[in-house]
């Protein structure tokens, strides 16, 4: 039988948008209603590259978020709101997320005017960590726990549907073939997806698997 620090825990983290206007994403809370994360591109020790879709406050636009002092615009794809935007994000709870490799932040998540909504999946210890660290940085509103169903797969567990998705097509498309017989480019392509989006979820989900495969050979 498994022991309960194997077993995944998934929690729900909310701040309302009055929490937000009192803390120090309140410069947010005037430039966008939301910031959606929908990747990440990059994690340094200083901070996170995020790949984001932006809902603009009116007369605002991806320049005003360099205003924000632990956010920094570094590129515009696309314009309008079909548009992505790629940022640095410096914020202390942004790096205290990936000081942890037992738990992970699940895109698509938010956070702007309208509040903070994120989703953590890992092992309960790390889950515990986090939580403990995220109250003393900016205590969350609404703390859902969530354990993971003992009938999903180790996968299921470990992944989220889209990285399973995206791996399940790199793989009976030839991708992880020695040589490959598709390039990131044209399973982009297939896949009708940013490149670097594709890449972020291939690469989330294969740091994910060698992480638990370790532990299992320990």
């Amino acid at each position: 039988m498994r022991s309960m620090e194997g077993r995944m825990r998934e929690i729900h983290l909310r701040w309302t948008a009055e929490t937000v206007a009192n803390s120090e994403y309140a410069p947010i809370a005037k430039i966008a209603h939301s910031l959606e994360v929908v990747g990440h591109l990059d994690i340094g020790e200083d901070g996170i590259r995020q790949l984001i879709h932006a809902s603009f406050c009116e007369g605002c636009g991806p320049e005003d978020l360099n205003s924000v002092p632990f956010l920094k615009v570094e590129s515009v794809l696309g314009v309008g709101d079909g548009g992505h935007i790629v940022v640095w994000n410096s914020h202390p709870l942004s790096i205290a997320a990936i000081k942890f490799e037992n738990i992970h932040i699940l895109p698509p998540y938010t956070y702007g005017g309208e509040g903070i909504s994120i989703k953590v999946r890992g092992v309960p210890s790390g889950i515990s960590s986090f939580l403990k660290i995220a109250r003393k940085l900016l205590p969350p509103d609404v703390v859902k726990v969530v354990e993971m169903e003992s009938n999903k797969s180790i996968v299921e567990t470990l992944l989220t549907e889209r990285q399973i998705e995206c791996m399940k097509l790199a793989v009976s498309s030839g991708y992880y073939e020695h040589p490959k017989k598709i390039n990131l480019r044209e399973l982009a392509e297939l896949m009708d997806t940013p490149r670097s989006t594709l890449q972020e979820h291939l690469s989330r989900a294969e740091i994910a698997l060698m992480h638990w495969g370790s532990e299992q050979a320990n």
